[in-house]
């Protein structure tokens, strides 16, 4: 097994030497002379724990500590302080700055060895530890992530001319995230899931709305609309996508501010529904619906081009267009399918 690395910071070279003697029977030692030099070394080799010096001139270890401790790529290395002095204000300034221990000079090499092994002990634990939740949280988020796929498929079963409806429109809305540059990978995996989402508020309309065959009437229609409030209520205390909500809220919100249901506009509509919102509207033009048929591939581009700025963002709409002049499907079960009635209002 390889040894663990031990870094050495002391002003002494006596200091130095006689630790170095003590240790490297077990471990490996680095004998560094400054606390410049120590974060120098640092920007190469990564110690499993550092020796610091109190008393050091030019950069003492309290300051050594704070540069330590303020960079993410070692911050987590455990620092043991050297000192001479017996002082209660140093140990508690010490231990304020993130140090784990302190060992007093001159060396006793069977306290020394004890106190550098519980402390590697402790972190080799403590790695292992968030090891075991980074685990435990992927398996969660998975799960999570099954259970969405699973309330998706629930929301559009609710609605029998629209199956494969939510996952349609999150591949779509993944796609022109993708192609549009300003998300990182991360992100277009949460707009996907937002998407997945966006209709979860038709649990709360009733069937013989949400499939009636004929033109609503205006007050079922103003019921119908509720579908995007009732969403946002639903989704409001789900921490683990952020911003989940919005995208169910704000789908139907149109560039020029004539949408719902708060008549957002423009940039005010969060960028997840502007992208979402046109994914829908393609969707559903493309699909056959309880009140029509599917359209005619002539007639969404030119749907989508007549609502270019006044419906939809330009930038993704006319990412949408690129996805139609490449031919991309994404087939799950069924074909394509989604949520706008351009005869009269949107469902």
């Amino acid at each position: 097994m390889d040894k663990k690395v031990i870094m050495i910071v002391d002003d002494t070279p006596s200091n130095l030497q006689y630790a170095r003697e003590v240790l490297e029977e077990k471990y490996k030692v680095i004998p560094v002379k400054s606390g410049e030099a120590a974060i120098a070394v640092l920007n190469k080799v990564r110690p499993d724990l550092v020796l610091l010096d109190i008393e050091m001139p030019d950069m003492d270890g309290f300051e050594t500590i704070r540069k330590i401790k303020s960079n993410s790529v070692y911050e987590q290395i455990p620092v043991i302080f050297l000192t001479s002095h017996s002082d209660k204000d140093n140990e508690i300034r010490g231990f304020n700055e993130g140090a784990v221990d302190f060992i007093m000079k001159p060396f006793v090499p069977e306290i020394m060895l004890v106190r550098i092994e519980a402390q590697l002990e402790y972190a080799s634990l403590l790695h292992e530890f968030e090891r075991e939740v980074e685990r435990k949280t992927k398996e969660n988020t998975e799960l999570t992530f099954q259970a969405i796929n699973a309330i998706a498929k629930t929301v559009d079963a609710k609605d029998s001319y629209t199956r494969q409806h939510s996952t349609r429109v999150a591949k779509f809305s993944r796609e022109i995230a993708k192609r549009s540059g300003l998300f990182l990978q991360e992100q277009i995996e949460i707009i996907y899931r937002t998407a997945l989402l966006h209709d979860i508020g038709k649990i709360g309309i009733r069937d013989d709305i949400l499939n009636k065959k004929a033109r609503l009437t205006d007050e079922e229609f103003e019921i119908m609309k509720t579908h995007t409030t009732i969403g946002a209520q639903i989704l409001a205390d789900v921490t683990l996508i952020k911003d989940v909500d919005k995208g169910a809220k704000y789908h139907h919100e149109r560039y020029d501010g004539r949408g719902y249901p708060q008549g957002l506009s423009g940039d005010d509509i969060p960028i997840v529904a502007r992208i979402v919102g046109v994914a829908d509207a393609y969707d559903a033009m493309t699909s056959d619906r309880a009140y029509r048929k599917h359209l005619p591939e002539d007639v969404v581009r030119g749907e989508l081009i007549k609502g270019r700025g006044t419906q939809f963002d330009p930038l993704f709409c006319d990412i949408m267009l690129q996805i139609m002049d490449d031919g991309l499907e994404f087939p799950d079960e069924d074909d394509l399918s989604l949520d706008i009635d351009l005869n009269e209002q949107v469902r």
